[in-house]
């Protein structure tokens, strides 16, 4: 081993324990899954597993912006989406654009936070549709690029993890076998044993904006109530809208996505600002599995809203009926009669660019750093965040 990597090795320091976040769909949620058998294999770490299926990487932003409110914030954060995000850009409810931003705001996010951040690239079972398999390409090339912008530790693929992308390692169409999320977790802990996993370096642009707006924020009229929900995948304080109630959200940007609770009572509801209104279902075809589900329902339209977006339950069927359909991903007809039907929301996001003024101080680094590399280096220099969870 030459010199210099003698005293570098030296110099990272060890830590016997870690917390550990992990991000990820169903994959991530099997009792057989690469994080349960990761978790069996890092006893000395603390191993938290916040996945939800059905959702994609927006919904793993989402967590990222609300740590700490609950918790301490972990010391390593493992990202598994890209499955997830392959079969919505399929489905035509996630466009590129979004996933691209959504990515970045994620890498941003950790850097702020000083949290390093490995990917994991699963990829939906080959040999199925051509289609899918693109978008599968697509949105693996989508997280290859963040990879290489931010910096980060190359993505961990199933190339890298099983030697390929080969049908007989899934037991359906997304989910890996038993013996083949095994490998996958070893290889995880092998990288963890033996990589440094670093913190995203700063991105060349700056970076969209994204924001939450929780339930508790909304200001509501008619027959609505605040309930504390607990399950094992999310747990939050959800507004409850019954038929003839309202609310009204803070927040400005195009609307991309709510936080529902899909039960058995879940029906149509109405979205509204700035001239516009949209009819969407909170019902959800997922319920024949799981009769209560958590869901991040994206919307299709992604319209305006200027501090001015209305969700409410009208009580004139008809009336709602005739508005325009922003569909639903998985969407069912409900089951409950008109005037029973309710809705449970935990909050919205808003997504929209950069504001003017980090455009233009984004733009005046890059020029900058094209002109004075060495103000590059010094900036890494003092950016760069301590990397606690990967040394050996």
């Amino acid at each position: 081993m030459p010199l210099f990597a003698i005293f570098l090795k030296a110099g990272q320091k060890r830590w016997s324990s870690m917390d550990i976040l992990l991000l990820g769909g169903s994959n991530a949620g099997l009792h057989y899954g690469w994080a349960a058998q990761l978790a069996a294999r890092l006893p000395e770490h603390r191993v938290s597993n916040r996945f939800l299926g059905a959702v994609g990487s927006l919904y793993g932003l989402m967590r990222l912006m609300r740590l700490g409110e609950d918790a301490a914030p972990p010391q390593l954060v493992i990202f598994e989406y890209a499955l997830n995000d392959a079969v919505l850009l399929d489905a035509g409810w996630l466009r590129m654009d979004l996933l691209e931003d959504t990515l970045r705001a994620v890498a941003e996010l950790c850097r702020e936070q000083r949290l390093p951040l490995l990917l994991l690239c699963l990829q939906p079972r080959p040999g199925e549709a051509a289609r899918v398999d693109a978008a599968a390409r697509r949105a693996l090339a989508c997280y290859r690029r963040l990879s290489q912008r931010h910096r980060l530790y190359p993505c961990v693929t199933q190339q890298e993890a099983l030697g390929g992308v080969r049908a007989e390692d899934y037991v359906d169409k997304l989910h890996l076998h038993a013996e083949a999320s095994m490998r996958v977790a070893e290889h995880l802990a092998a990288v963890l044993r033996d990589a440094r996993v670093p913190v995203p370096r700063a991105g060349e642009t700056a970076p969209p904006s994204f924001r939450f707006v929780p339930a508790r924020a909304a200001r509501t009229q008619g027959p609505c109530r605040r309930v504390e929900i607990v399950s094992t995948v999310y747990s939050d304080e959800f507004l409850e809208v019954s038929r003839g109630g309202s609310s009204l959200w803070p927040g400005s940007g195009r609307l991309v996505a709510l936080m529902l609770r899909t039960t058995e009572t879940a029906g149509a509801y109405r979205l509204a600002a700035g001239g516009w209104s949209l009819r969407k279902t909170a019902q959800s075809h997922i319920r024949a599995v799981l009769p209560k589900v958590m869901l991040l329902h994206y919307v299709r339209a992604q319209p305006a809203a200027e501090e001015d977006l209305e969700i409410s339950m009208p009580a004139e069927e008809v009336a709602l009926m005739r508005l325009p359909e922003d569909r639903t991903f998985h969407g069912a007809p409900s089951e409950a009669p008109f005037a029973a039907q309710k809705l449970e929301i935990a909050g919205v996001i808003f997504w929209s660019g950069a504001p003017w003024p980090r455009r233009l101080l984004a733009a005046i680094q890059t020029r900058l750093d094209a002109r004075a590399p060495w103000l590059v280096l010094w900036r890494r220099k003092f950016s760069s965040a301590p990397i606690p969870p990967a040394a050996r």
